[in-house]
């Protein structure tokens, strides 16, 4: 797996154009991009996997790595993001890959629209997973059935097994 540095101005444009990279990247030394798959890009700061890239059908979304909410301590960094707290009957299926739907989740905390990225959390509130929302908060609130939340980054998938590996890894 291939490792680009980032230009102090690539850096930069990734800083204004994602709010919640900001307090990260403001202190971050060198900064990284290593592409897992077509689809699949993490960026490293000074060696941790703390941002994936993710391109679906529906667009292209940044977000934060699972890494970076449950084993960096620049996870007290990351802004508060919308969370959907799902039963444990949609937690299995959701660590497998499933996109989120509807009658599985719980309760909807903070406002977000369509397109926003949004934290899966269990009911004991662990983030199990990353999405992007199909719907705006209020839309969600008045369906009964259906796909709901993309699922982008789950605990155990590529990026979160690639995460641990790269953390393990001297530079």
């Amino acid at each position: 797996m291939k490792r680009l540095r980032l230009s102090n101005k690539e850096v930069k444009e990734l800083r204004e154009k994602f709010d919640f990279m900001k307090p990260i990247l403001n202190d971050a030394d060198v900064v990284e991009v290593l592409q897992l798959t077509e689809k699949e890009f993490i960026y490293l700061v000074d060696g941790e996997p703390l941002f994936l890239k993710v391109v679906t059908n529906e667009g292209e979304y940044v977000i934060p790595t699972l890494f970076l909410i449950h084993k960096s301590p620049r996870g007290s960094l990351l802004p508060s993001f919308p969370k959907a707290v799902v039963d444990a009957g949609a937690v299995k299926r959701i660590i497998n890959g499933a996109d989120v739907m509807r009658p599985g989740i719980k309760k909807l905390e903070g406002d977000f629209n369509k397109g926003s990225i949004v934290f899966v959390a269990d009911e004991k509130g662990r983030t199990i997973a990353i999405a992007a929302s199909l719907y705006s908060k209020g839309e969600i609130e008045q369906m009964e059935k259906g796909k709901v939340l993309l699922n982008l980054h789950y605990l155990g998938d590529r990026a979160w097994r690639a995460s641990l590996d790269l953390s393990k890894k001297p530079t």
